[in-house]
C-alpha cells in the first residue's frame, strides 16, 4: 500500500506583514498617485507614502461627511422604505400598498424626507 503525502501549498502565509491590499477604482488610484507625486516634489526628506495621505484624509472626516456618504449609498427603494417608515411613525399604521397608492394618486407628497398631505387650493 502506498501512502499519499499531503500536498504542500505554495501560498505565502502572512507572518508579521503590516500592509494589505486595498481595492479602489482606477480613477481613485490615479488621484492618490497624482497627489503623492505633488507632495513628493521637494528637495529634502523622505517620500510621503500613500498610507500617510489616506490616514490624514480619514482623520479630517466629520460627522456630516459620514451622513453624506450614507445617504449616497441608498438606492431609490431604500429611500422609499425610509419614507414609508417615517410616515408610519408620524401618521400611524398603514400598509405599504396603501402608502404607494396615496403617493401615486397625489394624496401625499414627499418633501425633505417627510410625507405631507397637500392642502386643497394650494
Amino acid at each position: 500500500m502506498e501512502q499519499s503525502k499531503p500536498e504542500k501549498s505554495n501560498k505565502v502565509k502572512p507572518g508579521n506583514v503590516s500592509t494589505v491590499g486595498l481595492r479602489e477604482k482606477r480613477e481613485t488610484k490615479r488621484r492618490v498617485l497624482q497627489e503623492l507625486a505633488r507632495l513628493n516634489k521637494k528637495e529634502f526628506g523622505r517620500k510621503v507614502r500613500s498610507d500617510e495621505l489616506i490616514v490624514l484624509a480619514l482623520s479630517l472626516l466629520e460627522p456630516k461627511h459620514f451622513a453624506e456618504l450614507q445617504e449616497r449609498s441608498l438606492s431609490n427603494a431604500d429611500k422609499l422604505q425610509k419614507q414609508f417608515q417615517d410616515h408610519v411613525k408620524a401618521h400611524g399604521a398603514i400598509s405599504k400598498d396603501e402608502f404607494l397608492g396615496q403617493l401615486m394618486r397625489g394624496e401625499m407628497l414627499l418633501k425633505d424626507g417627510k410625507t405631507s398631505i397637500p392642502q386643497p387650493g394650494i
